[in-house]
Protein backbone atom coordinates (compact mmCIF):
# COMPACT_ATOMS: atom_id res chain seq x y z
CA UNK A 1 0.00 0.00 0.00
CA UNK A 2 1.14 3.47 -0.85
CA UNK A 3 -0.04 6.88 -1.37
CA UNK A 4 -2.66 5.65 -4.26
CA UNK A 5 -4.33 3.45 -1.42
CA UNK A 6 -4.40 6.57 0.86
CA UNK A 7 -6.27 8.57 -1.84
CA UNK A 8 -8.22 5.86 -2.62
CA UNK A 9 -9.23 5.50 1.13
CA UNK A 10 -9.84 8.90 1.44
CA UNK A 11 -11.56 9.50 -1.46
CA UNK A 12 -14.38 6.68 0.07
CA UNK A 13 -14.48 8.60 3.71
CA UNK A 14 -15.47 11.43 1.93
CA UNK A 15 -18.07 10.32 0.00
CA UNK A 16 -19.68 8.34 3.06
CA UNK A 17 -19.95 11.55 5.33
CA UNK A 18 -23.16 12.97 5.61
CA UNK A 19 -25.36 14.89 8.28
CA UNK A 20 -26.74 10.88 8.94
CA UNK A 21 -22.76 9.06 9.75
CA UNK A 22 -23.30 7.50 13.06
CA UNK A 23 -21.70 8.46 16.02
CA UNK A 24 -18.49 6.67 17.35
CA UNK A 25 -18.64 4.99 20.80
CA UNK A 26 -14.93 3.87 21.50
CA UNK A 27 -15.92 0.85 24.30
CA UNK A 28 -12.94 0.32 26.16
CA UNK A 29 -12.50 -2.45 29.40
CA UNK A 30 -12.12 -1.49 32.93
CA UNK A 31 -9.93 -3.19 35.20
CA UNK A 32 -8.98 -2.46 38.60
CA UNK A 33 -7.07 -5.24 39.38
CA UNK A 34 -5.81 -9.10 38.33
CA UNK A 35 -7.75 -12.26 38.90
CA UNK A 36 -5.10 -14.23 37.83
CA UNK A 37 -0.87 -14.22 37.00
CA UNK A 38 0.92 -11.18 38.17
CA UNK A 39 0.25 -7.59 39.48
CA UNK A 40 2.34 -6.53 37.05
CA UNK A 41 -0.07 -7.70 33.96
CA UNK A 42 -2.36 -4.87 35.23
CA UNK A 43 -0.21 -2.39 32.89
CA UNK A 44 -1.76 -3.93 29.53
CA UNK A 45 -4.90 -3.94 30.91
CA UNK A 46 -5.26 -0.54 31.96
CA UNK A 47 -3.36 0.68 28.96
CA UNK A 48 -6.75 0.23 26.79
CA UNK A 49 -8.17 2.94 28.26
CA UNK A 50 -5.14 5.43 26.98
CA UNK A 51 -5.65 3.92 23.71
CA UNK A 52 -9.52 4.47 23.86
CA UNK A 53 -9.05 8.12 24.32
CA UNK A 54 -6.41 8.66 21.52
CA UNK A 55 -9.18 6.88 19.22
CA UNK A 56 -11.74 9.26 20.16
CA UNK A 57 -9.82 12.30 20.04
CA UNK A 58 -8.84 11.67 16.63
CA UNK A 59 -11.71 10.84 15.19
CA UNK A 60 -13.40 13.92 16.46
CA UNK A 61 -10.53 15.68 15.27
CA UNK A 62 -11.98 14.27 11.39
CA UNK A 63 -15.25 15.68 12.31
CA UNK A 64 -17.05 12.53 13.93
CA UNK A 65 -18.96 12.89 17.13
CA UNK A 66 -17.34 10.94 19.82
CA UNK A 67 -17.28 9.07 23.14
CA UNK A 68 -15.41 6.70 25.16
CA UNK A 69 -16.84 4.73 27.96
CA UNK A 70 -15.30 2.44 30.13
CA UNK A 71 -17.22 -0.95 30.52
CA UNK A 72 -16.18 -3.15 33.63
CA UNK A 73 -18.30 -6.41 33.47
CA UNK A 74 -22.09 -5.43 32.05
CA UNK A 75 -21.79 -4.52 28.26
CA UNK A 76 -25.65 -4.76 27.84
CA UNK A 77 -26.18 -2.46 30.57
CA UNK A 78 -23.48 0.07 29.51
CA UNK A 79 -25.03 0.20 25.73
CA UNK A 80 -28.53 1.13 26.66
CA UNK A 81 -27.91 4.90 26.53
CA UNK A 82 -27.14 4.41 23.13
CA UNK A 83 -29.27 4.04 19.93
CA UNK A 84 -27.31 1.36 17.23
CA UNK A 85 -29.38 3.57 14.46
CA UNK A 86 -27.00 6.63 16.10
CA UNK A 87 -23.57 5.22 16.84
CA UNK A 88 -21.21 2.40 15.95
CA UNK A 89 -19.01 0.43 18.54
CA UNK A 90 -15.53 1.12 18.56
CA UNK A 91 -14.56 -2.19 20.19
CA UNK A 92 -11.39 -1.98 22.25
CA UNK A 93 -12.45 -4.36 24.99
CA UNK A 94 -10.05 -7.08 25.39
CA UNK A 95 -11.28 -8.89 28.58
CA UNK A 96 -14.40 -8.53 31.06
CA UNK A 97 -13.88 -8.57 34.94
CA UNK A 98 -10.45 -8.61 34.34
CA UNK A 99 -10.71 -12.43 32.43
CA UNK A 100 -9.77 -12.15 28.93
CA UNK A 101 -11.12 -15.05 27.64
CA UNK A 102 -14.34 -13.47 28.22
CA UNK A 103 -13.55 -11.16 25.03
CA UNK A 104 -14.98 -12.96 22.72
CA UNK A 105 -18.55 -13.11 24.39
CA UNK A 106 -18.41 -8.80 23.68
CA UNK A 107 -19.23 -9.18 20.00
CA UNK A 108 -22.30 -11.59 20.08
CA UNK A 109 -23.82 -8.44 22.35
CA UNK A 110 -23.28 -6.23 19.75
CA UNK A 111 -24.83 -8.29 17.45
CA UNK A 112 -28.15 -9.05 19.47
CA UNK A 113 -28.27 -5.36 19.59
CA UNK A 114 -28.32 -4.08 16.14
CA UNK A 115 -24.82 -2.05 16.26
CA UNK A 116 -21.76 -2.02 13.88
CA UNK A 117 -18.50 -2.99 15.50
CA UNK A 118 -15.16 -2.63 14.70
CA UNK A 119 -12.59 -5.70 14.13
CA UNK A 120 -13.23 -9.03 14.58
CA UNK A 121 -16.38 -11.39 15.38
CA UNK A 122 -16.24 -14.17 18.08
CA UNK A 123 -15.52 -17.17 16.58
CA UNK A 124 -12.26 -15.86 15.19
CA UNK A 125 -11.29 -14.46 18.71
CA UNK A 126 -12.26 -17.81 20.24
CA UNK A 127 -10.15 -19.72 17.78
CA UNK A 128 -7.07 -17.43 18.01
CA UNK A 129 -7.30 -17.61 21.70
CA UNK A 130 -6.77 -20.77 22.11
CA UNK A 131 -3.20 -21.23 21.42
CA UNK A 132 -2.81 -24.64 20.75
CA UNK A 133 -5.78 -25.02 18.37
CA UNK A 134 -4.94 -22.82 16.34
CA UNK A 135 -1.66 -24.33 15.46
CA UNK A 136 -3.00 -27.63 15.12
CA UNK A 137 -5.81 -25.73 12.65
CA UNK A 138 -3.29 -23.81 10.41
CA UNK A 139 -0.74 -26.94 10.43
CA UNK A 140 -3.71 -29.06 9.29
CA UNK A 141 -4.27 -26.02 6.59
CA UNK A 142 -0.03 -27.03 5.40
CA UNK A 143 1.20 -23.51 7.01
CA UNK A 144 4.41 -23.84 9.19
CA UNK A 145 4.40 -23.31 13.13
CA UNK A 146 6.71 -24.43 15.70
CA UNK A 147 6.54 -28.03 16.94
CA UNK A 148 4.33 -27.41 20.76
CA UNK A 149 2.42 -29.62 23.22
CA UNK A 150 -0.12 -28.46 25.27
CA UNK A 151 0.90 -29.58 29.16
CA UNK A 152 -1.64 -29.87 32.07
CA UNK A 153 0.82 -31.13 34.48
CA UNK A 154 4.92 -30.03 34.95
CA UNK A 155 5.56 -34.16 35.03
CA UNK A 156 3.54 -34.90 32.17
CA UNK A 157 5.84 -35.92 29.26
CA UNK A 158 6.85 -33.41 26.82
CA UNK A 159 7.70 -34.20 22.64
CA UNK A 160 9.11 -30.98 22.66
CA UNK A 161 12.62 -30.40 21.60
CA UNK A 162 14.74 -28.54 23.96
CA UNK A 163 15.55 -25.01 23.80
CA UNK A 164 11.75 -24.55 24.32
CA UNK A 165 9.54 -21.34 25.18
CA UNK A 166 6.65 -22.21 27.41
CA UNK A 167 3.60 -19.68 28.01
CA UNK A 168 0.11 -19.49 28.33
CA UNK A 169 -2.07 -21.12 26.27
CA UNK A 170 -4.74 -18.72 25.99
CA UNK A 171 -3.45 -15.43 26.90
CA UNK A 172 -2.51 -12.18 24.92
CA UNK A 173 -0.33 -9.32 24.95
CA UNK A 174 2.88 -11.23 26.16
CA UNK A 175 0.96 -11.96 29.48
CA UNK A 176 2.90 -14.16 31.48
CA UNK A 177 6.50 -14.55 29.40
CA UNK A 178 9.92 -13.06 30.88
CA UNK A 179 13.23 -14.59 29.68
CA UNK A 180 12.60 -17.21 32.45
CA UNK A 181 10.11 -18.63 29.87
CA UNK A 182 13.17 -20.15 27.59
CA UNK A 183 13.64 -23.43 29.39
CA UNK A 184 16.90 -25.40 27.85
CA UNK A 185 16.84 -28.62 30.36
CA UNK A 186 13.82 -31.05 32.34
CA UNK A 187 13.83 -29.07 34.89
CA UNK A 188 13.64 -25.72 33.70
CA UNK A 189 10.83 -27.15 31.71
CA UNK A 190 9.12 -28.63 34.77
CA UNK A 191 8.97 -25.48 36.69
CA UNK A 192 8.04 -23.42 34.43
CA UNK A 193 4.90 -25.30 33.42
CA UNK A 194 4.49 -25.60 37.21
CA UNK A 195 4.79 -21.73 37.30
CA UNK A 196 1.95 -21.35 34.39
CA UNK A 197 -0.94 -23.63 35.33
CA UNK A 198 -0.15 -22.48 38.98
CA UNK A 199 -0.32 -18.64 38.48
CA UNK A 200 -2.61 -18.42 35.49
CA UNK A 201 -4.84 -21.46 35.69
CA UNK A 202 -4.86 -22.88 32.73
CA UNK A 203 -2.66 -25.29 30.97
CA UNK A 204 1.26 -24.67 29.48
CA UNK A 205 2.09 -24.28 25.92
CA UNK A 206 5.30 -25.57 25.15
CA UNK A 207 7.22 -24.79 21.83
CA UNK A 208 9.51 -25.05 20.14
CA UNK A 209 12.36 -22.36 20.20
CA UNK A 210 12.83 -20.66 16.56
CA UNK A 211 16.30 -19.03 16.22
CA UNK A 212 15.24 -17.06 13.63
CA UNK A 213 13.97 -13.46 12.90
CA UNK A 214 11.03 -11.91 14.05
CA UNK A 215 8.49 -10.28 12.03
CA UNK A 216 4.78 -9.08 12.63
CA UNK A 217 2.59 -8.59 9.73
CA UNK A 218 -0.29 -6.35 10.22
CA UNK A 219 -3.18 -6.76 7.85
CA UNK A 220 -6.35 -5.37 7.56
CA UNK A 221 -9.66 -5.93 5.45
CA UNK A 222 -12.84 -8.33 5.64
CA UNK A 223 -13.02 -10.84 2.05
CA UNK A 224 -10.44 -9.25 0.83
CA UNK A 225 -7.19 -8.12 3.71
CA UNK A 226 -4.25 -5.69 2.64
CA UNK A 227 -0.91 -5.93 4.20
CA UNK A 228 0.71 -3.42 5.68
CA UNK A 229 4.43 -2.91 5.36
CA UNK A 230 5.92 -5.68 7.56
CA UNK A 231 7.64 -4.93 10.75
CA UNK A 232 10.87 -6.44 12.26
CA UNK A 233 11.63 -6.83 15.74
CA UNK A 234 15.45 -6.08 16.33
CA UNK A 235 17.10 -8.03 19.24
CA UNK A 236 21.07 -6.75 18.23
CA UNK A 237 21.36 -5.57 21.62
CA UNK A 238 21.04 -9.52 22.62
CA UNK A 239 23.56 -11.49 22.28
CA UNK A 240 22.35 -14.56 23.70
CA UNK A 241 20.23 -16.00 21.04
CA UNK A 242 17.70 -17.68 24.00
CA UNK A 243 16.92 -13.95 25.16
CA UNK A 244 15.66 -12.54 21.51
CA UNK A 245 11.80 -12.87 22.38
CA UNK A 246 9.38 -10.35 23.18
CA UNK A 247 8.50 -10.44 27.08
CA UNK A 248 5.78 -9.04 28.75
CA UNK A 249 8.17 -5.86 30.15
CA UNK A 250 9.54 -5.63 26.47
CA UNK A 251 6.08 -4.72 25.37
CA UNK A 252 4.51 -2.36 28.60
CA UNK A 253 7.46 -2.09 31.26
CA UNK A 254 8.89 1.52 29.75
CA UNK A 255 11.57 1.80 32.48
CA UNK A 256 13.33 -1.60 31.31
CA UNK A 257 16.30 -2.38 29.43
CA UNK A 258 13.86 -4.60 26.86
CA UNK A 259 11.47 -1.50 26.24
CA UNK A 260 13.88 0.49 24.73
CA UNK A 261 16.03 -2.55 23.15
CA UNK A 262 13.40 -4.41 21.25
CA UNK A 263 12.45 -1.51 18.64
CA UNK A 264 10.37 -2.68 15.80
CA UNK A 265 12.03 -1.66 11.91
CA UNK A 266 9.17 -0.76 9.71
CA UNK A 267 9.37 -1.14 6.89
CA UNK A 268 11.28 -4.10 7.33
CA UNK A 269 14.35 -4.42 5.43
CA UNK A 270 13.67 -8.31 3.69
CA UNK A 271 13.97 -9.53 0.10
CA UNK A 272 11.47 -9.07 -2.04
CA UNK A 273 10.56 -12.54 -2.52
CA UNK A 274 10.99 -12.98 1.55
CA UNK A 275 7.94 -10.30 2.05
CA UNK A 276 5.82 -12.33 -0.43
CA UNK A 277 6.08 -15.35 1.39
CA UNK A 278 5.54 -13.63 5.08
CA UNK A 279 2.66 -11.33 3.67
CA UNK A 280 1.44 -14.71 1.80
CA UNK A 281 1.52 -17.29 4.91
CA UNK A 282 0.04 -14.25 7.52
CA UNK A 283 -2.85 -13.32 4.58
CA UNK A 284 -3.65 -17.24 4.80
CA UNK A 285 -3.70 -17.20 8.22
CA UNK A 286 -6.02 -14.41 8.46
CA UNK A 287 -8.70 -15.89 6.51
CA UNK A 288 -8.36 -18.90 7.81
CA UNK A 289 -9.12 -18.28 11.07
CA UNK A 290 -11.97 -16.34 10.29
CA UNK A 291 -10.49 -12.24 10.69
CA UNK A 292 -12.00 -9.50 9.43
CA UNK A 293 -11.34 -5.60 10.14
CA UNK A 294 -7.89 -5.79 11.39
CA UNK A 295 -5.21 -8.34 13.06
CA UNK A 296 -1.35 -8.87 13.26
CA UNK A 297 0.31 -12.35 12.69
CA UNK A 298 3.49 -12.85 14.21
CA UNK A 299 6.22 -15.13 12.41
CA UNK A 300 9.25 -16.18 12.99
CA UNK A 301 11.67 -16.77 9.86
CA UNK A 302 14.30 -19.85 9.99
CA UNK A 303 16.17 -21.28 7.25
CA UNK A 304 13.85 -19.27 4.28
CA UNK A 305 10.67 -21.10 6.24
CA UNK A 306 7.98 -18.86 7.96
CA UNK A 307 7.03 -20.27 11.31
CA UNK A 308 3.39 -18.06 12.53
CA UNK A 309 3.29 -18.21 16.20
CA UNK A 310 0.26 -16.26 16.76
CA UNK A 311 -2.53 -14.81 14.69
CA UNK A 312 -3.86 -11.85 17.27
CA UNK A 313 -7.31 -10.50 16.16
CA UNK A 314 -7.51 -7.06 17.19
CA UNK A 315 -4.21 -6.18 18.41
CA UNK A 316 -3.32 -3.24 20.24
CA UNK A 317 -3.53 0.60 18.85
CA UNK A 318 -1.29 1.69 20.97
CA UNK A 319 0.83 4.98 19.14
CA UNK A 320 3.68 3.07 19.72
CA UNK A 321 2.17 -0.34 18.92
CA UNK A 322 2.89 -2.78 16.10
CA UNK A 323 -0.02 -2.29 14.14
CA UNK A 324 0.09 1.95 14.26
CA UNK A 325 3.97 1.58 13.19
CA UNK A 326 2.67 -0.51 10.10
CA UNK A 327 0.24 2.02 9.32
CA UNK A 328 2.05 4.78 9.17
CA UNK A 329 4.67 3.23 7.26
CA UNK A 330 2.04 2.60 4.45
CA UNK A 331 0.67 6.51 5.14
CA UNK A 332 -1.79 6.95 7.40
CA UNK A 333 -1.62 9.41 10.76
CA UNK A 334 -3.06 7.88 13.79
CA UNK A 335 -6.81 9.89 13.45
CA UNK A 336 -6.78 8.18 9.64
CA UNK A 337 -5.83 4.72 10.77
CA UNK A 338 -8.46 4.74 13.06
CA UNK A 339 -11.17 5.86 10.55
CA UNK A 340 -10.28 3.22 8.31
CA UNK A 341 -11.10 0.36 10.77
CA UNK A 342 -14.24 2.00 11.05
CA UNK A 343 -15.39 2.59 7.88
CA UNK A 344 -14.06 -1.73 7.58
CA UNK A 345 -16.75 -2.50 10.73
CA UNK A 346 -19.42 -0.07 8.49
CA UNK A 347 -18.65 -2.05 5.34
Amino acid sequence: MGGHTRRRVEGNVAASRSDKRPAVLVLYNQVDAVIKGESIDLISDQETARVAHEIAAGLTGLGYRTQALGVRQDVAQALTPYSPAEWVVFNLIESLAGDSALEQTVPPIYEALGFHYTGNRAPAMARCLDKAGTKAFLAAHGLDTPRYALLSAPDEPCPVPLPAIVKPSAEDASVGITYDSVVSDASALARRVAYIIERYRQPALVEEFIDGREFNCAIWGNEQPESLPISEISFEDFPDPLQRILTYESKWVEDSFAYHHTPGICPARVEPETADRLNRAAREAYLLTGCRGYARVDIRWRDGTPFIMEVNPNPSLAPEGGFVRAAAASGFDYAHMAERILLLAMA
